[in-house]
């Protein structure tokens, strides 16, 4: 496998004693329920001020106590892959609420149909491996939007799942969800259909709701992928190695908290480190800066021995023009070869805020010739072909030889979206657009393609979970 390095041997170790000494000397800020945990592990707990301060050996105790990779599985049972050691697996990202029309090209609210499409649009695509949530649909109660999101995903597609939980509530919805479809709650921690995202806000503090689903998602046995995004100049150091300081210290407190919990419970570290325009107050994801701080993050999974997890394929163009193009393949090709083990970022574009149904589908082509280049070259016996040299000689066609049927298709990378034709030729076919042509296979996929279906029973409890959960947040009111 092709690899890059960024961080020595020395710089891994500097970038884990820094992250040591921001836990044990400034600490992190936790709600309450989390305290307790916190002082009966020997942590030092200032109960008005909610801070938690971490000693180093605690750190590396439940460093050491962590799932090494993690098996996760799809509601299609052919959808099992391991998260972990040398694996890549690239999927889509959430939370857009706009959505480009596919009608109108402008764009407009996300709604529940577009969720389901963008999920259904995903399952067929052979390049995503996973599927984040792509949007949040504007159509329910905000309060109980992540249930909706839940049940969306899990009715629409075979694979592998992350989507949010809120709070505690919210954990358990989804984890009675997930019970429903694999058969219980112990066979849901056996063959994790999903995983639960919990995200920090720094700097170097944990939300209430995320900590309460962080800790019902540990409890049961659930994998959790905790994600830490600071920005760079803004709510972190100016320099990279500043905010990766402060990425990994959140990220670690993460580690200790689900391990005080139940030490068994799979995690995934996930960063979302990015940094700040200073022209335009903007938050930047298709930078090089991005690349290169996700290439870090993914160096301190492997420093660490836990999965890794991060953002990539991601872009600030607003529309499928060269800026998108450029950017969603910087972008994606740095982590890969750094070895993130989850990179998360296809079907949005504009700063990972619209989804779209063509970028979902060039995010796809785009992921394949990642995933060729991390393949690197095969030396093999076979593949050096010396004897095939030595037989073909001078004035030899190698185009008909039984060795080149064998070998081109895996060999070569072959496009679905990209086109190679001759300039006439492009002419002659009347000058297609790229964006066209993208457009065009999503409709044709949204048309024929369908998930494997949930169980019509199952489908009814699922959307009584939810129903339930809206009455609640009603009564509330």
């Amino acid at each position: 496998m092709l690899s890059l390095e960024v961080l020595s041997r020395d710089q891994l170790h500097r970038l884990h004693t820094a992250a040591l000494d921001i836990l044990e000397k400034v600490g992190v800020k936790f709600s309450p329920e989390a305290l307790k945990l916190f002082e009966d592990a020997g942590a030092e707990v200032n109960h008005k001020e909610q801070i938690v301060k971490i000693p180093y050996y605690l750190v590396e105790e439940c460093v050491r106590k962590s799932p090494h990779a993690i098996t996760v599985h799809g509601r299609d049972p052919r959808h099992t892959f391991e998260v972990g050691r040398d694996s890549v697996h690239f999927g889509t990202v959430g939370f857009a609420t706009r959505i480009v029309d596919p009608e109108t090209e402008k764009y407009r609210p996300l709604l529940k149909t577009d969720l389901a499409n963008l999920a259904k649009l995903a399952d067929a695509l052979e390049h995503v491996n996973f599927f984040l949530t792509m949007g949040f649909p504007t159509d329910v109660p905000v309060e109980v939007g992540d249930r909706y999101q839940w049940l969306i995903s899990l009715e629409n597609i075979g694979k592998h799942i992350w989507c949010q939980s809120l709070d505690r509530d919210g954990a358990i919805d989804a984890i009675r969800m997930g019970s429903l479809i694999c058969g219980g709650e112990k066979e849901l921690a056996k063959r994790p259909i999903f995983t639960i995202l919990v995200c920090l806000p720094s700097p170097l503090q944990h939300d209430p709701g995320g900590t309460e689903a962080l800790i019902e998602a540990s409890r049961v046995g659930i994998p959790t992928i905790v994600d830490s995004g600071p920005m760079s100049g803004a709510n972190s150091p100016a320099t990279l190695a500043g905010t990766l300081a402060l990425n990994v210290a959140e990220l670690l407190s993460a580690v200790v908290l689900t391990r005080l919990v139940n030490p068994r419970s799979p995690i995934i570290l996930s960063t979302w480190a990015r940094s700040l325009d200073m022209k335009t107050g903007s938050v930047v994801f298709g930078s090089p800066e991005f690349g290169l701080l996700h290439i870090c993050l993914a160096q301190m999974g492997k420093f660490y021995d836990i999965p890794s997890a991060g953002g990539g394929v991601l872009c600030d163009s607003k529309i499928l023009d060269a800026q998108n193009g450029y950017e969603k393949m910087l972008t994606g090709i740095l982590p890969a070869l750094g070895g993130l083990n989850m990179v998360s970022g296809m079907g949005l574009t504009a700063s990972e805020s619209i989804a779209c149904y063509e970028q979902l589908v060039m995010d796809n082509e785009v992921v394949g010739m990642i995933k060729r280049a991390r393949r690197g070259v095969d030396f093999s016996e076979e593949s050096l072909a010396v004897d095939l040299i030595k037989k073909v000689q001078f004035e030899g066609n190698f185009l008909k030889e039984r060795h080149t049927v064998q070998h081109f298709q895996s060999e070569h990378w072959i496009p679905t979206l990209s086109d190679r034709e001759t300039p006439d030729g492009w002419v002659h076919q009347g000058c297609p657009d790229f964006r066209n042509k993208a457009r065009g296979i999503a409709m044709q996929i949204l048309k024929k393609h369908q998930p494997a279906p949930v169980p019509r029973d199952v489908s009814v409890e699922l959307r009584k979970i939810v129903e339930a959960a809206e009455r609640k947040h009603a009564r509330g009111k």
